[in-house]
């Protein structure tokens, strides 16, 4: 599927790679340490050459080479839509992209495995107490067996220190739960924040960050990057953009946190591209 996208307005990023590197020490000991008394054989000049030992060959043992194992082969990606199973959902700032997205998506043949975009108010994954994500999600899956998966929390679980180790094994695991031959998982990242809410913009791009790795290590999840689509040239938060169409539009609602209709478009045209570039 072809998309027609203003400048700045698709960003869809993998993770990176990591690398472990070690360093290797040299040994030293005292055998080259001169003795204080020697020892010599009778008819042996004090002054005379010293008798050497002729060095043995000896063989160096090698490892044996261990072949790496086979990576298990991944189906090739739809090129689009038509025929697919459609599920999306979220917190409360995922519902405007929801609606953008079945849209966007049923006009090209998905099949929407919902009745109706849903969203789960004050949801995140830090709280199963309130809402246990993973047992709704296999529940969800279960029943509705979808082929594309889109899916955004975070603005709830977000705070200054939090925990980014504990926050990717939970985000890792959901990732895994969520694969199933042939299905493809937009996993959306957290948008820029008003400037009423700097809580929330230190704390986002380390969780950012979290999805984008946690998603590079899998195949099956895509990684979409709402933050740079809700900021301007220099990066900084942005409530007007233009439109696919070059149209200024409002992006925000007034708390600088939650969507407009035009915004949840403008994210789902991210998603959209994400999933069938």
């Amino acid at each position: 599927m072809c998309l027609l996208v203003g400048t700045g307005l698709i960003a869809a990023t993998g993770g990176d790679d990591h690398g472990v590197t070690g360093g290797l020490r040299q040994l030293t000991g005292d055998a080259a340490a001169t003795p204080t008394n020697t020892m010599r054989a009778p008819g042996v000049s004090r002054d005379g050459p010293l008798p050497t030992a002729t060095a043995t060959p000896t063989s160096v043992p090698t490892a044996t080479p261990v072949p790496e194992p086979t990576p298990t082969p991944v189906p090739p990606r739809a090129a689009n839509p038509s025929g697919l199973r459609l599920w999306t959902d979220g917190d409360s700032t995922s519902y405007f992209m929801s609606v953008a997205v079945i849209d966007l998506l049923s006009a090209q043949g998905a099949i929407p495995v919902q009745a109706a975009p849903e969203y789960k108010i004050s949801s995140g994954l830090l709280s199963p107490g309130y809402f246990d994500w993973p047992n709704y999600i296999a529940t969800e899956m279960a029943a509705t067996d979808a082929d594309i998966v889109v899916f955004m929390v975070g603005a709830n679980d977000a705070s200054p220190g939090m925990d980014l180790e504990n926050y990717a094994s939970l985000v890792g695991a959901l990732m895994d739960q969520l694969q199933r031959t042939g299905r493809i998982v937009a996993w959306v990242g957290q948008p820029a924040m008003g400037p009423g809410r700097p809580d929330l913009n230190a704390a986002i791009p380390g969780m950012n960050a979290v999805f984008s790795q946690e998603a590079a290590k899998r195949p099956w999840v895509v990684y979409v990057d709402a933050w740079a689509m809700t900021t301007d040239a220099n990066g900084n938060y942005a409530d007007t953009l233009p439109d696919e169409n070059g149209v200024s539009q409002l992006l925000r609602a007034d708390d600088g946190v939650h969507f407009t209709s035009a915004g949840g478009r403008r994210l789902a045209l991210g998603v959209a591209h994400a999933l069938f570039p």
